[in-house]
């Protein structure tokens, strides 16, 4: 097998691994086939593959991640470098603000959670860790006004308008004047964008190279607090990313 259809078959295989983790129920071969546009042979011997090497789980509604899968998301937790630093002052922070704080990395066009600590008032919903978000609601635009300028065009030109959860409409133009603001602002504050009633705040975490790598948010429901309330935290949030930051040289 050539060079160039080997990385094929990686990236199909991948494909394939991407497509059953999006999905909360087990998928079809054929809905595996359509999610990822391949022809129903070739997603078949790649599912098989896979199956055998325990990283896709097969029944008889179809297929799941599989055990295997596990140990490297383990892995990623001992050998990476923001997830070990993260936790100790995510839990200060928590403690001070009373607001759930958490770190997410970008990965393409959405964020990943790495870390993240409840806090004692938690909000009606919790994310596991590797949960995956948007870059273009609430704290994920810190990450997309933070990305290089070709990344983020990709996304932000085919951008197409949303109702935000309280009703609000996001257009492409109150995006991009959202990002301006961050990199002028430094942080982000969202209400009511994602989840009704959320509120939060957003700052980056760089590298020793000043690049934006993470971002740290703090979140609450707006039964304890509101937009300018969480203002009072800016100075804790500020701190936190520039101690993980610190950090990351």
């Amino acid at each position: 097998m050539s060079e160039g259809n080997q990385g094929r078959t990686l990236e199909r295989a991948l494909d394939v691994i991407e497509s059953v983790s999006t999905s909360t129920d087990p998928l079809t071969l054929t809905q595996i086939s359509r999610a990822t546009g391949l022809h129903i042979a070739t997603t078949k011997r790649i599912l098989g593959t896979l199956e055998k090497r325990d990283y896709l789980k097969a029944s008889p509604t179809g297929y799941t991640l599989g055990p295997r899968v596990l140990p490297h998301a383990h892995a990623f937790q001992l050998q990476d470098r923001l997830a070990l630093i993260s936790p100790p002052i995510l839990r200060e922070v928590a403690t001070i603000s009373s607001l759930t704080s958490s770190v997410f990395v970008a990965s393409n066009d959405q964020r990943v959670l790495i870390s993240r600590v409840e806090a004692p008032n938690a909000l009606g919903y919790q994310f596991p860790i590797g949960q995956i978000l948007s870059l273009t609601l609430g704290g994920g635009k810190v990450l997309l006004a933070y990305m290089d300028t070709d990344s983020q065009d990709a996304i932000v030109n085919e951008y197409a308008s949303i109702d935000l959860a309280d009703g609000r409409i996001q257009s492409s133009e109150s995006l991009k004047k959202d990002l301006e603001n961050i990199r002028t602002d430094g942080l982000f504050i969202s209400t009511s964008e994602r989840s009704r009633g959320t509120v939060s705040m957003t700052a980056p975490i760089r590298n020793g190279h000043d690049d934006v790598i993470a971002s740290l948010t703090i979140a609450g429901h707006d039964g304890i607090i509101n937009g300018d309330a969480i203002l009072e935290h800016q100075s804790l949030v500020l701190q936190a990313a520039r101690r993980i930051s610190s950090q990351m040289h």
